[in-house]
């Protein structure tokens, strides 16, 4: 039996300003697999980043329960919280969140020079991970000097280095070509079922669905439906979008 890795029970989330209160989750409730890759789909707006957010421990929800690996990242202390992003998550931004002043390898690096690793050590790793996405040749370049699909590899690299229980990306394959987001999905599907790692992915990109074991479709803060293939999924035109 598939033991669970993500179990939301009416996961709330809003943002609040001066003025108003806008609802971003409207009662999440969601149940992901150890070892599986979850894909959710939705028009923009409809809460997607505000979930993996909430499920990578970034930001608290207001309401419902949250479990991760049996715990509720809002339970835990400041500290706590920090041990459990560094060891068990990793992360891939839609804006890749790249440190300008560090090379490839070194801004791979940093999830394990966070985790104690030797430098040389960490070095070595982030290498590995680096020729994995096809940058071998681009491990002492800056940031600046990589295209925007570079970066993006850049960043699945540095997610993926420290082998996290949870990995959590946005958009992973939006400045991708068809052939290397497909290299770059199997290398995710690797991840997942030789590891036994949970992986959840927001995206528009319907080339890349079928590398989902399942899929589910949030709109206006709500999951509507999940779907165990591509032909199964409703969607309508604002959520291809």
């Amino acid at each position: 039996m598939s033991t669970p890795a993500i179990v939301c029970r009416d996961v709330t989330k809003s943002y609040l300003t001066e003025k108003t209160v806008t609802p971003a989750l409207r009662g999440i409730n969601l149940e992901v697999n150890e070892g599986e890759l979850f894909m959710l789909v939705g028009p923009s707006g409809c809460g997607k980043t505000s979930l993996i957010s909430v499920i990578a421990g970034i930001l608290n929800h207001d309401g419902g329960q949250c479990l991760i690996f049996g715990r509720d990242p809002n339970e835990m202390s400041e500290e706590e919280r920090t041990a459990y992003r560094g060891k068990s998550v990793g992360f891939v931004f839609q804006s890749y969140n790249l440190i300008p002043t560090l090379t490839t390898t070194e801004n791979v690096s940093i999830p394990l020079l966070l985790n104690e690793w030797n430098r040389l050590d960490a070095t070595r790793r982030a290498e590995e991970m680096l020729a994995k996405v096809g940058l071998t040749n681009k491990s002492r370049s800056l940031p600046s000097e990589l295209s925007g699909g570079q970066q993006q590899r850049v960043a699945i690299a540095r997610a993926l280095v420290h082998n996290p229980r949870l990995i959590v990306c946005d958009e992973p394959t939006s400045a991708l070509d068809h052939t290397t987001g497909g290299e770059i999905m199997e290398l995710f599907r690797q991840e997942a079922l030789n590891g036994n790692r949970t992986l959840v992915i927001v995206t528009h990109d319907s080339r890349i669905f079928r590398f989902a074991d399942r899929i589910g479709v949030m709109d206006d803060g709500q999951i509507v439906q999940v779907a165990s293939s591509p032909s199964e999924l409703q969607l309508d035109k604002t959520t291809k979008k």
